[in-house]
């Protein structure tokens, strides 16, 4: 079929024109569903530091091996696997529709990310010890496109939201070591876990209020 905007020809059924975006489902309007999600992004520290002094296979083994162990973490704790950008993991917590606890799920696997890599530290050829920060953050989102198999469909639903970048901002304000969480999931989960109170984060014009979670790391 031909696009009815560009005209250019689609060569298979999609919802949106590959070539200008347009919507070409048969509704008049995009199907969008609204859904309550907790975001939450991780990013190595010292990632740098340690590639300087490492050859490149053993860099990408260990990389490998750590988000292995993140995703099968986030998974196991009812999270999805959106994207991993270099030494950055990005997931989503509460779909499908219907999942429960998902902030506090999300506090869980964060903390169980922490635990995880200091005894990935712990390697002998490892001369540089790699540090984690953590955003979290709960949102609400549209989204259209997301089928029962999550996992398989998320790469081509469209999801609208503060979240991700919400989640990004706390992110790059935690300090080595550190999760940081929004407000909306400190008013979800205080009853539950141990914050104290960072201050605000202000970027392009989005303001941020800022939890640190009382992270107990095993020594």
């Amino acid at each position: 079929m031909k696009c009815s905007r560009c005209g250019e020809e689609i060569e298979r059924l999609v919802h949106f024109c590959p070539w200008c975006g347009m919507f070409c489902g048969d509704q008049k309007s995009i199907p969008f569903e609204d859904m309550n999600l907790t975001f939450l992004r991780a990013d190595l520290s010292g990632f740098t530091e340690m590639s300087e002094t490492m050859i490149a296979e053993d860099v990408m083994a260990f990389l490998n091996e750590v988000f292995g162990f993140f995703s099968k973490i986030i998974e196991r704790n009812k999270g999805t696997i959106y994207q991993i950008i270099g030494d950055e993991i990005v997931s989503i917590f509460g779909l499908p529709k219907g999942s429960t606890f998902a902030p506090h799920m999300a506090i869980f696997a964060a903390e169980e990310m922490f635990h995880r890599l200091f005894e990935c530290n712990k390697k002998e050829y490892l001369k540089n010890p790699i540090g984690l920060k953590i955003g979290v953050e709960t949102e609400y989102a549209s989204i259209f496109n997301v089928g029962e198999s999550v996992q398989s469909s998320l790469h081509n639903a469209m999801i609208i939201t503060l979240g991700f970048k919400k989640s990004q901002i706390l992110q790059k304000n935690a300090e080595n070591n550190t999760i940081l969480v929004g407000e909306c999931l400190y008013q979800a989960t205080k009853a539950f876990f141990e914050y104290r109170e960072v201050g605000e984060f202000l970027e392009h014009d989005l303001s941020v209020k800022a939890y640190e979670y009382k992270l107990k790391l095993k020594t």
